[in-house]
């Protein structure tokens, strides 16, 4: 920035020196002075109408208008100069004639149109007004103070000539006018950056409006003489008129002056400052009648006044608005959670003995909205909801929005066929479908209903209650309404903490792996091998995997266990390999939401790199769920397969399955269920055990059965086809150790396998 304002400041710096240079040479010669200064100002407005014309060839042809005024206004002006000069030299004096003071007064009008232009133009680009009030005093300021000490005591003058009285009258009050015009330009200014260059010209304007006001008053006090400041600042306002215009066609504006919008930050404090200065002046003068000061000092302070009333107003709209929004749901306008928290303890300090229902609601099917219909569709969904919910409602009930798609209603004086009642009136009032723009979209309830005093004395003991009420609801089947009872909450307090404590199991080394064998029914020789995660936790003690895992695929913290799984696995298996045992198969089971991770085919390869194990002792065993996204999973399937390991469908038959997919992927094992293989107990020829090993032979896969536990089970299984299982019969899960013995037992251990038994 210094660089680029050197060429201005240098131009400056030489027009004063040129102005003090001639001014103190011929200080005893007015005449000479007067010369002069007035060459000067005409070689000014020569060289600034060439750089506002370059301006005006170079603008766009919105804003050559502008430039084209300005070069107008600035000929008139120079050639007011002209005339003066010509005038001295055919009459050889130093004062200004009628006639330039004419031309002169023609540019400040032409000035005022261009800025005018200028102000409706960026007025059109800027919508805030909140200027206009610094604006408004700033000029009644300015008006009061020349009307006092300029214009009225001319106007008392008597035998002065008319000259005088016309330059003490319209040229103060042409200043004005563009003194206002220039002030509401210098605020939009700041909120335009491609008009920063204006600020040359407006500068230009600030400096000469006061060089007029010094020239009136020492006018008036018979002071002036020619080289007074007065002259200098005309000049040097006029430079700047022409620095506005060689900025802009340089294409330098965004670079010069870096104004930061801050019109709001110091404004505020301007109509005091007004007030403060009209009040000293008031008092100085020693006039406390009705002139222009205090006529200027009364208008301010009203409007000070109407100003701070009008803020205080705002302020407690503003106010009351924004306890409005803490209280308020934005979208439906329902109370929200920070209202129901307040209200509810209000009402339980107030009325100790009363009954009182909270109903939380779910909606059932909200999160496949919001997924496969877009967020928008989701926020309409609740809108209506909230419109549904509030028509079930008594006058003497309350509705809350908690967040997300969870709703909640307050029941005063709540007896169990009053909760039934509205929980029924509810379900009813979904029955129909929401009409969300051109969807029909079906939405329902699930209720959870936890009274006070019986449920709780706490709003959070009765909202934990309604919430473990409501989950019930949902594990029925959705769409219906539970109350709470003591055997749910001892569930769910059981529940949290196996939530919360899964969080830090793997960090606390709480999990451990246990070992089934997979044997050759019939020798039972050992081939294999399936990892069985158990959890053994200090206070809960041994924790059931029919228990914890549900809970760890609802957290989603099953994505990190199963990864603990994979690298113990892989690395018990390698170590056992390294300590001299037979390579054995070993199959880790992967939930469906780790191996949708989108990291999971790097976590595998990244495992089986970390702990060296061959990928053809690697077994993966997933559910059947996975060929409802048939596409990607296919793709992880295959970059499985490449990296040569196995994958095994496991409790096939029990899921979605869909044989014309199943044939396509890169499956090498089908893992029969339990379930199947304990109907041989009843019915020996079991048409599905049948059917499925045949089709496992048929698509040249290998079949394990899961569950074996009696030799019945076993012959069957042999008879049908199937070669390997695993269960109860042979061996449960075993401890690492366990597992150790098991292989060094003599014989136990099989030997490859022909083609189509183990692959």
């Amino acid at each position: 920035m210094l660089k680029q304002m050197l060429f201005p400041i240098t131009i400056l710096s030489l027009a004063i020196a040129l102005f003090y240079s001639w001014t103190l040479t011929f200080q005893g010669d007015p005449w000479l002075v007067t010369t002069g200064t007035n060459v000067l100002q005409i070689l000014a407005g020569t060289l600034s109408f060439i750089w506002l014309y370059q301006a005006y060839r170079s603008a766009e042809a919105r804003h050559k208008s502008f430039w084209l005024l300005l070069q107008l206004a600035l000929i008139l002006y120079t050639a007011g100069n002209w005339i003066w000069l010509i005038l001295q030299f055919s009459q050889g004096t130093e004062n200004s004639t009628i006639l330039s003071s004419v031309v002169w007064l023609s540019s400040y009008l032409i000035f005022l149109v261009a800025l005018i232009f200028k102000t409706r133009e960026l007025s059109n680009e800027f919508s805030e007004n909140s200027y206009l009030f610094n604006i408004a005093v700033f000029i009644i300021t300015v008006a009061s103070i020349s009307f006092h000490y300029l214009i009225n005591p001319v106007l008392e003058l008597s035998g002065e000539s008319w000259l005088i009285t016309m330059t003490a009258i319209i040229y103060p009050v042409a200043d004005i006018t563009i003194l206002l015009v220039v002030s509401i330009l210098y605020y939009l200014i700041r909120k335009n950056k491609q008009q920063e260059v204006l600020l040359f010209l407006l500068i230009g304007f600030f400096i000469q409006i006061a060089a007029d006001f010094l020239y009136v008053y020492v006018s008036y006090k018979e002071s002036y003489q020619p080289g007074h400041l007065v002259d200098l600042l005309w000049l040097l306002s006029v430079l700047l008129f022409g620095f506005s215009g060689y900025y802009s066609k340089s294409d330098k504006r965004n670079e010069l002056w870096k104004l930061k919008s801050t019109a709001n930050d110091k404004g505020t404090a301007f109509p005091y400052v007004s007030i403060l200065i009209l009040l000293m002046l008031v008092m100085h003068s020693y006039q406390f009648d009705f002139n222009g000061l205090s006529s200027g000092l009364l208008i301010i302070f009203i409007m000070v006044l109407g100003r701070q009333l009008q803020v205080l107003l705002r302020n407690r709209q503003l106010v009351e608005q924004y306890r409005y929004l803490a209280y308020h749901d934005q979208l439906t306008d329902l109370r929200n959670r920070s209202s129901f928290n307040e209200e509810i303890e209000h009402f339980l300090a107030d009325y100790p003995t009363k009954q009182m229902a909270l109903l939380l609601i779910d909606l059932d099917q909200f999160k496949v909205v919001n997924d496969t219909m877009g967020h928008h569709i989701g926020d309409l969904v609740l809108v209506k909801t909230a419109e549904r919910l509030q028509a079930a409602l008594d006058p003497d009930m309350l509705l809350y929005r908690l967040g997300g798609d969870e709703f909640i209603i307050v029941v005063l004086d709540a007896t169990d066929e009053k909760c039934e009642a509205v929980a029924n009136k509810l379900l009813d009032n979904f029955n129909e479908s929401l009409d969300v723009d051109e969807y029909q979209i079906n939405i329902t309830p699930s209720i959870g209903i936890s009274k006070y005093p019986e449920h709780g004395y706490t709003p959070e003991d009765l909202m934990k209650n309604a919430d473990a009420a409501m989950y019930v609801s949902k594990e029925k089947g959705k769409n219906g309404y539970s109350f709470f009872n003591a055997e749910l909450s001892q569930e769910k307090s059981r529940k949290m903490t196996i939530e919360n404590a899964l969080k830090k199991a793997i960090q606390r080394d709480q999990f451990i792996l246990y070992y089934q064998p997979k044997v050759v029914l019939g020798t039972r020789k050992i081939i294999g091998m399936e990892a069985l995660l158990r959890w053994r936790h200090p206070d809960l003690g041994w924790v059931s995997p029919v228990e914890f895992i549900p809970v760890a695929e609802e957290t989603g913290q099953i994505v990190a266990i199963g990864e603990w799984v994979l690298e113990e696995a892989c690395r018990q298996n390698k170590q056992w390999q390294d300590a001299g045992y037979p390579p054995l198969n070993i199959s880790v089971n992967v939930s469906v939401l780790q191996f949708k991770h989108g990291k999971f085919l790097e976590t595998v390869e990244r495992i089986l790199g970390k702990t060296g194990l061959d990928t053809r002792y690697l077994e993966l065993e997933i559910t059947e769920s996975i060929m409802q996204n048939i596409k990607e999973s296919k793709k992880i399937l295959v970059s499985l397969q490449q990296m040569g390991i196995k994958i095994s469908i496991d409790d096939f038959g029990t899921g979605y399955s869909s044989l014309h997919v199943l044939q396509k992927l890169p499956i090498d094992t089908l893992k029969i269920d339990k379930s199947f293989v304990d109907e041989l107990d009843i019915d020996e020829l079991n048409p599905m055990v049948k059917a499925i090993i045949d089709l496992g032979l048929n698509l040249d896969m290998t079949l394990v059965a899961e569950g074996i536990e009696s030799e019945n089970q076993m012959n069957v299984l042999i008879e049908h086809g199937c070669t390997i299982g695993q269960g109860y019969l042979f061996s449960k899960p075993v401890a690492p150790e366990d597992f150790e013995g098991l292989m060094q037992i003599p014989g136990m251990l099989a030997e490859e396998l022909e083609h189509g038994i183990v692959r």
